[in-house]
């Protein structure tokens, strides 16, 4: 079967509109974007957010040309591999380059910083940035486990700090077309949701190239493993392709479930499931990793339920897909696109009446000639609501960007504020605790706590 070719977020851009923002930046959670290409006003010298990129490898290299896109300073890069701040003064000529984060956090002109590190080094960073005054924007997953998630959460509120998730699906215009219609009641009430993820691809399995000149000399592997419990010699790999271990990432789920989730969460408004169950193993890419390549979850919310194929390995249709689905209809959401597909209410009741005999079957047809959901009545002759589609003109992280700049400037709460992305994270580490733990996995929100089907769970667990 024809795979379609995966495109990075920066090419997304550069093909949509000549790379135009397409819509203003969100100024509140839940506001709607528009469909269309939106210019914002100029950004004056005095409103201009200042930040310190604190992870600076493949997103977060791409976050931080996202910050100079969206009006944005960028006084600091720090990293661990010589590389990765070489490219960045390649993007930004002169702009200062360390290897310790605290660095960044003392300079007194820093109004927040990006963390793009390894997942394992999100919170630690995030933490004491709050704590030096600055706002954070963290990729996600927003933490390496659930008590840190929870952490998160009581400092930013005891701190006054704002901080996004940088899950920027969220800002995606299909989103918000997506949560319209829901919102609307156009696919009524909504039981089951099935999110998938395919990426069948050495890259996509995280099996990225390691610079040739990786060594003890350009990466800081001391600095790099100082919160791990399980110090190892020098390995290039770990660092360059650390979602393939528990250590350092949190696996399909915290690299992708979290995109998935995230639209879930917003278009449900929920913030946590009620049990999950999982299963998975490494099919494919065997070799030196420990996390799956094939990751499958089923959750309960109560209301209703939702199911996540994960797969590294095969596949019949590339990207991510959320489809919800209602007693009207179903949203069809993808990376690049909403669809709206609604349901014609026609009961098929010619199959089960074969099996009466001809005068009673009569009767039924007779009773439901004028029944406008009935196949022997008027249903076919009814006007049916056709589909609806709508294709996005950019990728999200520009939209989100400015929704964090504004959460900043105006000291209010961004679109995925440190709640929501504890509500993601509780749920991706659920995932990943099952699969590990081989049981269900049960939240009480009002306590914080996990439990099993078998007992206690180690909620350490990335």
């Amino acid at each position: 079967m024809r795979r379609r070719k995966r495109i990075s977020r920066r090419e997304f851009m550069e093909r949509s509109v000549g790379g135009a923002a397409a819509a203003a930046g969100i100024a509140a959670a839940g506001r709607t974007l528009s469909a269309g290409p939106q210019p914002r006003r100029p950004v004056a010298p005095s409103d201009k957010i200042t930040m310190g990129v604190i992870g600076a490898g493949i997103r977060g290299l791409e976050d931080m040309q996202t910050i100079l896109d969206a009006g944005g300073n960028v006084a600091m890069v720090c990293d661990l591999y010589d590389g990765h701040l070489r490219r960045a003064q390649e993007i930004q000529a002169g702009v200062a380059v360390t290897r310790e984060y605290r660095e960044v956090l003392d300079r007194k002109d820093i109004d927040a910083v990006l963390i793009a590190t390894s997942d394992n080094w999100h919170q630690p960073v995030a933490i004491a940035a709050m704590k030096a005054g600055k706002d954070v924007y963290c990729e996600k997953p927003m933490t390496h486990t659930i008590p840190q998630a929870l952490e998160m959460v009581q400092v930013s509120k005891s701190t006054g700090r704002v901080v996004q998730v940088g899950s920027q699906s969220l800002s995606m215009q299909s989103t918000q077309k997506g949560k319209g219609w829901v919102d609307a009641g156009e696919i009524g009430t909504i039981y089951n949701i099935q999110c998938e993820i395919y990426r069948p691809d050495p890259v996509g399995a995280w099996k990225y190239p390691v610079p040739p000149d990786a060594s003890p000399q350009t990466i800081d592997w001391d600095r790099y493993q100082q919160n791990v419990a399980d110090k190892r010699a020098f390995d290039a790999a770990r660092f360059f392709q650390f979602r393939n271990w528990w250590d350092y990432g949190t696996g399909i789920a915290g690299d992708e479930y979290v995109h998935l989730l995230s639209r879930v969460h917003y278009l449900m408004n929920i913030q946590y499931p009620l049990s999950a169950v999982a299963y998975g193993g490494i099919y494919h890419w065997t070799g030196d990793r420990d996390v799956p390549d094939i990751h499958n979850t089923l959750y309960d919310y109560g209301k209703f339920q939702v199911v996540v194929l994960a797969n590294l390995v095969t596949n019949f249709d590339g990207g991510e897909i959320v489809r919800f689905m209602g007693d009207k209809g179903t949203v069809v959401l993808t990376e690049e696109s909403a669809s709206l597909l609604p349901y014609h209410e026609c009961w098929e009741y010619e199959y089960p009446l074969e099996s009466w005999p001809r005068d009673l079957k009569q009767q039924f047809i007779d009773a439901h000639k004028n029944d406008p959901t009935a196949d022997v009545g008027t249903c076919h002759q009814q006007a049916h609501e056709q589909p609806k589609h709508f294709r996005q003109t950019a990728e999200g992280t520009l939209d989100h960007m400015h929704n964090f700049f504004d959460g900043v400037r105006n000291r209010t709460q961004p679109i995925e504020n440190v709640d929501f992305g504890c509500g993601t994270a509780v749920a991706c580490h659920m995932a990943n605790i099952s699969y590990r733990e081989k049981q269900s996995v049960f939240w009480d929100a009002e306590k914080g706590e996990l439990t099993g089907s078998r007992g206690s769970v180690d909620v350490n667990l990335s």
